[in-house]
């Protein structure tokens, strides 16, 4: 018997590959007895044969960042997409704990940094992240989707990923390119342009009081009369209210800016009556407030969710005769600014708003006389009674 047969007498049989558990099994059994993956022309293995799902596990996990070309053994890899979009609503958190961000816009934050995530994968590299990556992401945006809200999406995901950098997850800021930015103003503008204006007439706010129970007839007219938006009317308290001067004063919580309104004989008579007919056994935290739902509820979430303003002005518009598509309660407060300005007071108009001044004047000016403000709102009214008829106020 020669060497040669005994070698190969010694040689073990080579064990038969096992097939792919199920049809779509990304990976492929290779000789070494590892699950495998040709990517960009290497091969990387994953697992042992005896253990698919653990080989599939570990595919997952590197697959996005192998797809871009990173390399899944190198040491020190550096921050991956998850540890940056938790990092970023820890922080964010925080502000809102702190009464520094609103609950809606932490919500808008979460969602953006769950699309981030869930398009490029958790366990993707941020510093495998390449402008072509922004391109493809940017063209995933729905159809759907206007200029506002893409606007806000880019905003949003660019605060993300300017954290990453100011927070030293990267040691370069994260490039987006080119086509990664807010629409144009010129699209904005053929957007805006194309949609109908967001403004009553006083006609038409006239029919709306007409049809409006107690507490909306009031919103209404605090909309029209101080320029007063859904979160406004949900937040407003009895103490901002002066009864003896008809005088409405307290700081705009989206901006933290002093504002006030004299208030009309209608907006203080429909008022007073909106308070009259409150809901009894309001809870604690609401028992200041001068609108509440017949659910015991603040008239608007704080977290922007199920907006009952909305919803009711709606159902009032549609009554009267008055809706328009994109067109709600909000377009009051658009009123009242276009309206407003015809004062030839804008000082005044942008302090009954709750505007943000940053001109040096803002800086300098030390308050405002009361009379600018009340022949804003005088202005309006006048405006608006000039739409009163017989037939627009028998609804």
């Amino acid at each position: 018997m020669t060497a040669s047969s005994l070698r190969k007498r010694g040689r073990k049989a080579k064990p038969q590959k096992p097939a792919k558990p199920y049809d779509g099994f990304p990976l492929t059994a290779h000789a070494s007895g590892k699950w495998c993956k040709k990517v960009r022309g290497r091969i990387h293995y994953f697992g042992e044969w005896s253990d698919p799902d653990g080989a599939l596990q570990e595919w997952l996990e590197v697959r996005d960042q192998l797809m871009a070309g990173g390399d899944r053994n190198q040491e020190n890899a550096g921050a991956d997409v998850g540890l940056m979009v938790n990092a970023f609503l820890d922080a964010k958190d925080d502000q809102l704990q702190a009464g520094d961000l609103t609950q809606k816009t932490f919500d808008d934050y979460r969602r953006a940094c769950e699309q981030l995530a869930g398009f490029f994968g958790k366990g993707r590299l941020l510093s495998s992240l390449q402008v072509a990556d922004f391109q493809r992401y940017r063209r995933s945006f729905p159809q759907s989707w206007g200029s506002t809200r893409i606007n806000n999406e880019i905003a949003r995901v660019s605060a993300v990923l300017n954290f990453a950098y100011e927070t030293e997850l990267v040691d370069k800021p994260i490039r987006r390119g080119p086509n990664f930015k807010r629409v144009s103003v010129k699209r904005q503008r053929l957007e805006r342009a194309a949609k109908p204006k967001k403004l009553y007439s006083a006609e038409e706010v006239h029919q709306m009081l007409s049809h409006a129970d107690v507490q909306l007839r009031a919103m209404i007219f605090l909309g029209l009369n101080a320029g007063y938006g859904n979160a406004d009317c949900g937040r407003l308290t009895v103490p901002m209210i002066d009864f003896r001067k008809n005088w409405l004063e307290g700081l705009r919580t989206k901006t933290a800016i002093q504002r006030a309104a004299w208030l009309w004989p209608e907006t203080v008579s429909a008022i007073k009556e909106a308070i009259a007919q409150r809901y009894d056994h309001a809870p604690p935290s609401l028992q200041d407030h001068v609108f509440i739902t017949k659910r015991r509820q603040p008239w608007y979430q704080e977290s922007g969710k199920g907006d009952a303003v909305s919803q009711a002005f709606r159902k009032v518009a549609v009554k009267a005769g008055c809706h328009k598509p994109g067109v709600g309660f909000y377009a009051l407060r658009h009123t009242f600014e276009t309206v407003a300005g015809d004062s030839r007071d804008q000082v005044a108009v942008n302090y009954v708003m709750g505007h943000v001044d940053d001109s040096m004047a803002a800086v300098y000016r030390e308050g405002i006389d009361p009379k600018r403000v009340k022949a804003v709102c005088q202005h309006v009214r006048k405006w608006w009674l000039s739409g009163w008829s017989e037939d627009n106020n028998n609804g």
